[in-house]
């Protein structure tokens, strides 16, 4: 379909690898767009059975060295999970940076406050206490981007809201088209905004909103925009 809109479809002027980076660029923009939007609309829970040295979890995908089976993007939740010895679940919530103090070399903690959680980086640290870092297992539940576009094969399904893949088509084509101002692409620039839109309203209408305002609550879970 991108290539019906750029008028191309036997690749005279834009080869397949060109076209799969374009629209997996698309897609991952629009992801971006779509997860600020409705945060849960991916959803992974994931459970760590050991940390990194001191106390962290690395939150690139496996291939990349880390430990998540998804493309991060936020966390959802983070828990302790109960165990055996009649511990029960704990929470462990966010908390500013500010209100840590480590040791020398952050191998030790100084003052934290329990069961929370901070982000360094592509690092998630826990502390469990004001003294110790958070234990393993961790639970992890995280909104995630999906496989990209370029790393999929023919037959494979796209990940993408029903009805949503205008949006994707129409961008893509656009900015293909607009490469090295080759040709107008101003109508397909609109065309693929409109697009947007009407996806983002649609994501939208399947958000419930926010019952009670948190400070690490989106935009979109203020005021819905």
């Amino acid at each position: 379909m991108t290539r019906q809109y750029l008028d191309d479809p036997n690749a005279k002027r834009w080869s397949d690898g060109f076209i799969d980076l374009a629209i997996q660029l698309v897609i991952d923009d629009l992801w971006t767009d779509m997860l600020d939007q409705a945060p849960f609309l991916t959803s992974q829970l994931q459970t760590i059975t050991t940390l990194h040295s001191p106390g962290f979890v690395d939150l690139r995908l496996t291939t990349m060295g880390g430990d998540l089976i998804q493309r991060f993007y936020r966390i959802q939740l983070v828990k302790a999970p109960a165990d055996t010895s009649g511990q029960t679940a704990r929470i462990y919530y966010p908390k500013d940076p500010r209100d840590y103090l480590l040791g020398g070399g952050d191998n030790s903690v100084i003052v934290a406050t329990r069961f929370t959680y901070e982000i360094k980086g592509d690092q998630l640290w826990l502390y469990s206490s004001d003294m110790q870092f958070g234990p393993a297992p961790v639970d992890i539940r995280y909104s995630f981007k999906p496989t990209p576009f370029t790393a999929m094969t023919d037959g494979m399904n796209v990940p993408f809201p029903e009805g949503g893949e205008s949006a994707a088509v129409m961008a893509a084509a656009a900015h293909t088209m607009a490469k090295g101002n080759a040709e107008e692409a101003q109508q397909l620039l609109v065309l693929a905004e409109r697009a947007r839109d009407r996806l983002l309203a649609s994501i939208r209408r399947q958000w419930l909103g926010s019952t009670q305002p948190y400070t690490t609550e989106s935009s979109h879970a203020f005021g819905g925009t």
